[in-house]
């Protein structure tokens, strides 16, 4: 819920500034880092699919949003989506006798949220589903079940496919080698080096990596010395080529921050 004080003109605020609404760029989420408080969990990343920054509230929505940058099948992500049908959302409470939240001095009802209204292809065509992240050990406590009840009767009424995603079926291997590249995803020019001579680096890499037995690290390392660049721009490229599935690794097995050899490799991609 919202740190600050909740009452109808904040509620229409939040509606009028378009929160829980628009596509890909445009979306805006309902809660933003700045409105609520989580212990120096929340953060904000930079989204390969929209192109703006998401708002995430926890360690296991960072981790869960990185396996949704991941997936081919995913084309949208928006964060915090509002079940702003509230009629709705206060009558599946009451059917459930579940007392929902309002604001202890307006008396104003709060807007629930999901973490993750998700855009993904499926046969062919765009679909909705979304996705809570909750830990198992908040699964049993019997206030928190009762509001992923209300979650998924509105959903189901909605006709949207809903579930709950605990720590256990988020592979961390896999979270963390998208956290280790996700910020190399687009290409920035450095002193030494335009966008276009950085194109024209990753082409050489991409030669020097391939059929090649000696480490990541030591291979990029040599090309910086070689090319007389900075040390790690060659890294840094190598993730970005990684992010960019140019250079394909099997990253839910393969640990890619330790700079394996460079045989670990399946495809590079010119």
């Amino acid at each position: 819920m919202p740190r600050h004080p909740w009452t109808q003109a904040t509620l229409d605020r939040y509606i009028k500034e378009g929160r829980g609404q628009g596509e890909g760029k445009s979306y805006q989420p309902w809660l933003t880092v700045r409105d609520v408080s989580s212990r120096g969990r929340s953060s904000r990343e930079a989204g390969w699919k929209t192109g703006r920054d998401h708002h995430l509230l926890s360690d296991h929505e960072r981790r869960l949003f990185y396996l949704f940058e991941w997936s081919d099948k995913v084309k949208d992500i928006k964060e915090q989506f509002p079940l702003i049908n509230l009629e709705s959302v206060v009558k599946i409470a009451e059917e459930i006798g579940w007392k929902y939240p309002k604001d202890l001095k307006s008396g104003v009802p709060y807007i629930l949220t999901t973490d993750f209204m998700l855009t993904v292809q499926q046969d062919g065509k765009p679909v909705s589903i979304a996705r809570t992240v909750k830990t198992t050990a908040e699964l049993e406590k019997k206030s928190v079940a009762e509001r992923l009840e209300v979650e998924r009767r509105y959903f189901l009424a909605e006709g949207i496919d809903w579930k709950v995603v605990t720590e256990k079926e988020i592979p961390k291997l896999l979270a963390d080698n998208v956290e280790w590249i996700h910020s190399a995803y687009w290409l920035e020019e450095t002193n030494e080096m335009s966008i276009e001579d950085l194109k024209s680096l990753a082409k050489v890499l991409k030669h020097r990596l391939q059929n090649n037995a000696s480490t990541i690290n030591k291979i990029t390392a040599a090309l910086d010395k070689e090319q007389n660049l900075e040390m790690g721009t060659s890294l840094s490229l190598f993730k970005h080529l990684v992010a960019r599935k140019e250079v394909v690794m099997d990253i839910l097995n393969t640990k890619i921050s330790s700079c394996p050899s460079a045989k670990e490799i399946q495809r590079i991609i010119y």
